[in-house]
C-alpha cells in the first residue's frame, strides 16, 4: 500500500520503468486468435510502459484526451492527460476503489471509494481536495460499493452495494437521491449503459437485469445459460456457470466478462468462458455465444470493459500473484 505523503511527492511526476526490460502481456498466439473473431487486440497499458499494476479494475475516459485507471491493490488513481504522455499518481486518498466517471454536467469525477465505504467527488485529480464525499445515499449506508456510471442523457449518476443488489441514482452527493433494490439474486459487481438503458450486472447468477422503469420499480430479467445450476462471487464455467464481472455493448455485440480463477474453480478448468461475446441478451439465456476467452493470457482474470471512441477496453489481472500479467487490454475491430 502506497501512503498518502507518497502519492503527493508522486503526484507530478510521471511513472517511470523500474526495469530494463518488460515484456508484452499478448502474445503473438493472442493477436493471431482475436484477427481469427475479427479483431484487432493490443496491450495498451501494462508493465511495458513502467507502471506496475495490481489488480487494476477499470480505465476511464474524458474530459478531453484524459485517461483514469483504478488501480485497486496499489490504492490509487492514475492519470494521463493525453495517450502521448506518462501516467500520473493522483495523491487522492482512496481505498480498494473499482472505478471512476466524470460528469460533464458539473465538471466533476466519481469514484467509488470501496473499501472507505464511501462515495467521493473531486474537480482534479492532481489535487488531494476532495468536494463532496458521503457514506450514504437516500439514507442508505454504503457497503463496498463498486461500478459508478453515468447516463450521458440526462446525467443521472449510478452506484451500486455488490452484496444487496442496492442502485442508488443521484444527480450529485447529496441531491435527488433514491436507491432501487434490484433483483439480481446475490453478488452484483456492475451497471452499463447501453442503448440508453441502465443493466444491472448480477455476478453471482451470472444474470443481466435491465431496469424499465426506475420509478415503477420494473425490470427484465436475463440469466444466462447455466448447465450447473450452482452460483458463487467467482468460480469456473464448469464449477458456477458464468460470475459475470461486466458485460458491455460494443459494434453490434454483448461482450462479458467473468471472474473465473484457479483457486476458485476448485481443479476444474478456469480459462474456458471467461470472456464471451454474443448479440443479443436472449443469446445469453440460450448460452449461444462465442468464447473468446483465448484472447486473453490463461489464468488472468478480465474485469470492467469500457467503449471509447470506437474501442472497446478491458482491464485484466492476475487474481492470485497481483501485477504478474495485469493490463489494460484494447479492441477493436478490423
Amino acid at each position: 500500500m502506497i501512503k498518502f505523503l507518497s502519492l503527493a511527492f508522486f503526484c507530478a511526476i510521471p511513472l517511470i520503468a523500474q526495469e530494463s526490460q518488460h515484456n508484452e502481456v499478448l502474445s503473438a498466439q493472442h493477436q493471431l486468435s482475436a484477427k481469427e473473431h475479427g479483431l484487432i487486440l493490443k496491450d495498451y497499458v501494462s508493465k511495458k510502459d513502467g507502471i506496475q499494476l495490481g489488480w487494476c479494475t477499470h480505465i476511464a475516459f474524458g474530459p478531453g484526451q484524459q485517461e483514469i485507471i483504478s488501480d485497486l491493490k496499489n490504492n490509487r488513481l492514475l492519470y494521463r492527460n493525453s495517450p502521448e504522455e506518462s501516467f500520473q499518481v493522483s495523491p487522492l486518498p482512496v481505498k480498494g476503489l473499482h472505478s471512476l466517471a466524470y460528469n460533464p454536467a458539473d465538471k466533476l469525477y466519481y469514484v467509488n471509494d470501496t473499501g472507505n465505504n464511501r462515495m467521493i467527488a473531486f474537480a482534479d485529480l492532481s489535487s488531494a481536495t476532495i468536494k463532496a464525499q458521503s457514506k450514504k445515499i437516500a439514507g442508505v449506508s454504503l457497503k463496498r460499493p463498486h461500478d459508478v456510471v453515468i447516463d450521458p442523457d440526462s446525467a443521472w449518476i449510478y452506484a451500486i452495494n455488490p452484496n444487496s443488489g442496492q442502485v442508488f441514482r443521484f444527480s450529485a452527493l447529496g441531491e435527488n437521491e433514491s436507491v432501487l433494490a434490484v433483483p439480481t439474486m446475490g453478488y452484483a459487481r456492475a451497471l452499463t449503459f447501453a442503448n440508453g438503458k441502465l443493466y444491472v450486472i448480477g455476478s453471482s447468477k451470472g444474470r443481466i437485469v435491465e431496469v424499465l422503469d426506475w420509478d415503477k420499480k420494473q425490470f427484465k430479467i436475463y440469466d444466462s445459460y447455466d448447465p450447473t445450476g450452482k452460483q458463487g462471487p467467482a468460480g469456473s464455467w464448469t464449477k458456477t456457470g458464468l460470475v459475470l464481472n461486466d458485460a458491455e455493448f460494443f459494434n453490434g455485440y454483448w461482450y462479458a466478462s467473468s471472474y473465473f480463477t484457479k483457486g476458485y474453480a476448485k481443479g476444474t478448468e478456469y480459462d474456458i468462458n471467461k470472456f464471451i461475446r454474443f448479440k443479443t441478451l436472449d443469446d445469453l439465456v440460450k448460452g449461444n455465444w462465442t468464447d473468446l476467452s483465448d484472447l486473453l493470457p490463461s489464468g488472468i482474470t478480465p474485469y470492467y470493459l469500457t467503449v471509447n471512441k470506437n474501442k472497446l477496453y478491458l482491464a485484466i489481472f492476475n487474481h492470485h500473484s497481483p501485477g504478474k500479467g495485469d493490463a489494460i487490454l484494447e479492441l477493436s475491430e478490423k
